[in-house]
């Protein structure tokens, strides 16, 4: 993994690769596109047949957008063939976003995508709900992203019969994937206290009350007086429930 800077120190031929191939052709493309030059490089020395080629690229990018989601752009892959033509990453998906994701790329988040990697390409899943989760985040507005994820937790850990309810699915969830057994109680009523006490920066310190303001639109009457606390605190929220979902969603694969 490099960026731009240390790129020009590494052997060819990934420097000629990645100045001649990407920065400089991805400067002819930019418009409102984000500069390639800000870009981190992954470079991966070993060779894969055509059909370990796709599970790898789709398996790799997936872990990618799952530790560094919205608005990270996460590239198509390349292979280098020597005097070939090659696939240059796609700049021209990024948009200008509200929601900024808190995690920068450095060796402890970067160990995480390799961790997701080998957890997950153990397993014969196609991950449809890790995918679900990231379309999630790409939304671009922090209610409907805190809704589905409410929608979603709910949904998945409903694990009774009868009617849903976000409390026993949020309890399931904690207890069952994300920090299971007697001596994470500290950890899952920690987690718990947290989302409360966001929660009561609304309405009520309950651990169900942001879900019931968004799911019945009682945000509808308040949201333009919330203030800029209230609203860096719902990106608190989001943040917290992504990070929830996604280790959960792994932890199950382990």
């Amino acid at each position: 993994m490099t960026n731009y800077p240390n790129s020009k120190k590494i052997a060819e031929p990934f420097h000629d690769w990645i100045h001649n191939k990407i920065i400089k052709d991805g400067m002819l493309y930019l418009s409102n596109n984000p500069l390639p030059t800000n870009s981190i490089y992954v470079i991966t020395l070993n060779g894969y047949n055509n059909e370990e080629a796709n599970d790898f690229n789709y398996l790799f990018r997936l872990c990618l957008k799952l530790v560094y989601y919205q608005p990270t752009l996460i590239s198509n892959t390349a292979e280098l063939i020597p005097n070939l033509i090659t696939t240059k990453p796609t700049w021209n998906s990024f948009k200008n976003v509200r929601t900024v994701s808190k995690n920068e790329i450095n060796s402890e988040t970067f160990n995480k995508v390799i961790e997701y990697f080998k957890i997950l390409s153990n397993s014969n899943k196609k991950f449809s709900a890790l995918n679900e989760i990231y379309k999630i985040t790409e939304i671009d507005d922090v209610l409907l992203e805190l809704l589905c994820l409410y929608s979603f937790i709910e949904g998945f850990w409903h694990n009774q019969k009868g009617n849903s309810d976000i409390i026993k699915s949020l309890d399931s969830m904690l207890k069952q994937d994300y920090a299971p057994g007697n001596d994470n109680k500290k950890v899952r009523e920690k987690i718990k206290t947290t989302i409360k006490n966001l929660n009561g920066k609304f309405r009520n310190s309950k651990l169900n009350d942001m879900r019931h303001i968004l799911a019945h639109g009682i945000y509808k009457q308040h949201e333009e007086s919330w203030s800029k606390e209230q609203w860096s605190t719902l990106n608190k929220q989001r943040n917290l429930l992504i990070e929830l979902v996604i280790e959960s969603l792994v932890n199950r694969e382990k």
